[in-house]
């Protein structure tokens, strides 16, 4: 076990430190060991717990996530009338003999607090700009603590039977044989660690534009018994000193009445998403330069295109008309994630290529646009691609790479808002605005 919590802890620092998001959460359900018993009933009463935990994602739809969560867990469980449980122990005269408790409507309250690491793959996907479906599915390492129980019985009879003597001594309260009436005791049993199967799923909601609020359900189910096995301990402890101080011990370890110890907590959760992940738009475009700049000398290679560039007439300055040309209709690019320039768009740069052509003085701003469907770094990169699109046809055309500069703004700056879902298309586009030179 402490090797599985060692690996667990470098994945939960090793998340944290990559973390894209934030996340507190609080949560709520039926929560604690579910019980299987032949001679009792077990029921889940309603817990509730916190946490904090780190998503990465390492691409539009996949994440991992950790944290740590704590829970705290609720239980009853009540034995049926007319059992009989049955130890063999050694009376004040060194004597064995067989101890049998037989319980009247014994009930016990109890509860614990559990710590959790879990490790959760998570995906999710957009049903529009401001609401997402998501869904986490994997598994946690689970840390009891004591289980603290409060028992209780209408009535206890305590008999001891000698089998050497064929003797049954079931009312001589000196020795801790007899009848205990309104019983209670308290007492703590320990729990083992345990590995547990985990799924999430529900809706998250864009709240700001860092800020998520998730809103679903969860389930936890253990995978190997919580319960220490203590078989050779009786339900109560005997005393041969008297009946007056009966010292609970509990059920849940006892393989005579429970067979079986599985956690298991199902319920609904609130989680609050924080993005922390830095917006790095210079980086990218850097790198788009680069491989502009190397697809530029087999682009210019062939002597005829040189030579339509060197013949070009030249002009001073561009006309009104020219420049509302290039700058008032930003080039759509309609379709989700399209990075490519279709035929329209094609006819319409070669027509910017020609005014260019015709003006070796003037550069250009090229930047690429989307709406807001997707993380804001995907967006970004497809914004840079689409700029890069245009740039890469331009230069086909006999414009120079160093006379066009690459930009990428994604979702900021929409040209019309994005809702109703119709405007969405119009911000896909790239916007070209001419520098004059000096």
């Amino acid at each position: 076990m402490k090797i599985k919590l060692t690996i667990a802890i470098l994945i939960l620092l090793n998340t944290a430190i990559k973390a894209q998001e934030l996340q507190f959460k609080i949560n709520g359900g039926p929560s604690g060991i579910l019980y299987d018993s032949t001679i009792g009933n077990g029921k889940l009463k309603f817990g509730g717990g916190i946490g904090i935990g780190y998503t990465y994602f390492f691409s539009t739809h996949w994440g991992i996530s950790s944290g740590i969560d704590l829970m705290y867990n609720q239980n009853s469980f009540e034995l049926n009338d007319g059992n009989t449980i049955s130890t063999y122990e050694v009376d004040d005269q060194t004597s064995a003999f067989e101890y049998r408790v037989t319980p009247s409507k014994y009930k016990e309250e109890q509860h614990f607090i559990t710590a959790a690491i879990p490790l959760l793959i998570q995906y999710k996907t957009a049903f529009d700009s401001n609401t997402q479906w998501y869904f986490g599915f994997g598994g946690k390492i689970l840390f009891p603590g004591k289980q603290t129980v409060k028992a209780s019985a209408a009535e206890l009879q305590l008999s001891g039977f000698y089998p050497d003597l064929n003797l049954l001594v079931d009312d001589l309260p000196s020795h801790g044989f007899g009848q205990v009436t309104n019983w209670k005791e308290e007492t703590k049993a320990s729990l083992d660690p345990t590995i547990l199967l985990s799924a999430e799923t529900g809706l998250t909601f864009k709240i700001k534009e860092k800020t998520h609020l998730y809103t679903g359900v969860y389930i936890d189910y253990g995978l190997t018994n919580l319960a220490k096995e203590t078989s050779d301990v009786n339900i109560v402890t005997y005393n041969p000193n008297g009946i007056d101080n009966i010292q609970a011990n509990g059920t849940i370890g006892n393989k005579k009445i429970v067979q079986d110890t599985r956690y298991l907590t199902a319920g609904i959760q609130v989680k609050l998403g924080f993005s922390v992940a830095k917006d790095k738009p210079q980086p990218v475009q850097q790198k788009t330069e680069t491989i502009t700049e190397t697809k530029e000398i087999p682009v210019q290679e062939p002597p005829v295109q040189q030579k339509v560039v060197e013949t070009a007439p030249a002009k001073t300055e561009l006309t009104l008309e020219e420049r509302n040309y290039i700058e008032k209709k930003p080039l759509a690019f309609q379709e989700v994630g399209n990075t490519s320039v279709t035929p329209e768009l094609a006819s319409r740069l070669d027509e910017i290529a020609k005014i260019l052509n015709s003006n070796k003085d003037t550069d250009l701003n090229i930047t690429g646009y989307t709406c807001d469907i997707g993380t804001k770094i995907r967006n970004l990169e497809i914004g840079m691609k689409r700029a890069q699109a245009v740039a890469d046809y331009l230069k086909t055309k006999g414009i120079e790479s160093k006379r066009m500069h690459l930009f990428s703004k994604g979702e900021n700056n929409p040209l019309v808002p994005n809702i109703p879902a119709e405007n969405k298309p119009l911000n896909r586009r790239v916007s070209l605005t001419l520098v004059d030179g000096n």
